[in-house]
C-alpha cells in the first residue's frame, strides 16, 4: 500500500484561506484519481479545507498545532514536518510498503499507486522529471532532470514499520524521512544502502504563482537567452491528457 501524507497550513497562517482550500481540494482530488485502489491519504491539519472531499481513502488528522509565523522559513518547515510526523505515526496502523509526502498545492500522477503496487519491494523512487505550471497558463514546462531538488512533492520511499515513528513529538533527526526532506532524501537513501530508483515518468506537477505556495520560484522570472531557449524547447500545451493524469483543472476565479 502507498500512503500519501498531505500537511496543510492552518487557516490562521494563510493569507487567503479560500485559495488554500481550493488548492488543497485540487491536490486531494488528484491523489484520489489513482488508477489502482491500494492507497490511503492522511490530511494533517488544524482545519480541513472548505469543501474537503469525503472519501473512504481519506483520513483527516485534525490536531491543535501551534500556528507558526509563516514569514520565517524555519517556522514554516517545522510546521510542515511536524504534521508529516503525525501522518507517519498514523500510517503505522496500515503497515504501508511506501509513503509519499505531498504538498497541499501540487498535483500528482494518477499512475503512482499502480506503479508502487507493481514493485512493492523497491526502496522507492525519486522524481527526476516532472512538470512545472504557472497557475492559469495554457502552457506547462517539462522539468527533465533534478525535479526532486526543486519540488517537495517528489519522492516515494519504502517505509517498513521500524522506519515509522511511534510518537507524534520528537526531533526530526530521529527519522530519516523527516530528517532528509525532499532535497536530501536521494543522497540519504543512497548512504543507507537503499538507493532510490528514478520514477520512469513525470510524477507530479509543481504548481507555481498560486499566491499561497512558499517558493519564490516562478517560470516567469527566467530572462536569459539561454534559459529562454530551454523554455521554448521544454514548454508545451497543457493538454487534456496531462490535465486528466494530474487532475490539473483551472481554479475558479470567483
Amino acid at each position: 500500500m502507498l500512503v500519501f501524507i498531505v500537511p496543510l497550513q492552518s487557516r490562521q497562517a494563510s493569507k487567503d484561506w479560500r485559495l488554500v482550500s481550493l488548492l488543497a481540494r485540487r491536490t486531494l482530488q488528484s491523489v484520489l484519481a489513482q488508477t489502482h485502489s491500494d492507497f490511503r491519504v492522511f490530511l494533517v491539519c488544524n482545519d480541513p479545507p472548505d469543501g474537503c472531499p469525503e472519501h473512504p481513502s481519506v483520513t483527516v488528522l485534525r490536531k491543535n498545532f501551534p500556528v507558526p509565523d509563516m514569514s520565517v522559513w524555519e517556522n514554516r518547515m517545522a510546521d510542515k514536518w511536524g504534521k508529516v510526523r503525525v501522518g507517519l505515526v498514523a500510517a503505522r496502523s496500515l503497515a504501508p510498503c511506501h509513503v509519499m509526502v505531498c504538498d497541499a498545492d501540487d498535483s500528482v500522477s494518477n499512475r503512482l499507486a499502480a506503479h508502487v503496487a507493481a514493485h512493492p519491494r523497491t526502496a522507492g523512487w525519486c522524481f527526476d522529471q516532472g512538470w512545472m505550471h504557472d497557475e492559469g497558463s495554457p502552457l506547462i514546462f517539462r522539468w527533465r532532470h533534478g525535479f526532486d531538488s526543486t519540488c517537495g512533492t517528489s519522492s516515494i520511499v519504502r517505509a517498513d514499520l521500524p522506519d515509522l515513528p511511534e510518537v507524534e513529538q520528537g526531533p526530526r533527526d530521529e527519522n530519516f524521512i523527516l530528517h532528509s526532506g525532499h532535497a536530501k532524501i536521494r543522497a540519504n537513501m543512497q548512504s543507507r544502502g537503499t538507493p532510490l530508483e528514478m520514477l520512469p515518468f513525470p510524477g507530479a506537477v509543481y504548481n507555481l504563482a498560486t499566491g499561497e505556495n512558499h517558493s519564490s520560484f516562478s517560470l516567469k522570472g527566467w530572462r536569459s537567452k539561454k534559459i529562454l531557449l530551454q523554455k521554448l524547447i521544454s514548454y508545451r500545451p497543457l493538454t487534456q491528457r496531462i490535465r486528466k493524469e494530474f487532475g490539473l483543472y483551472d481554479l475558479p476565479t470567483a
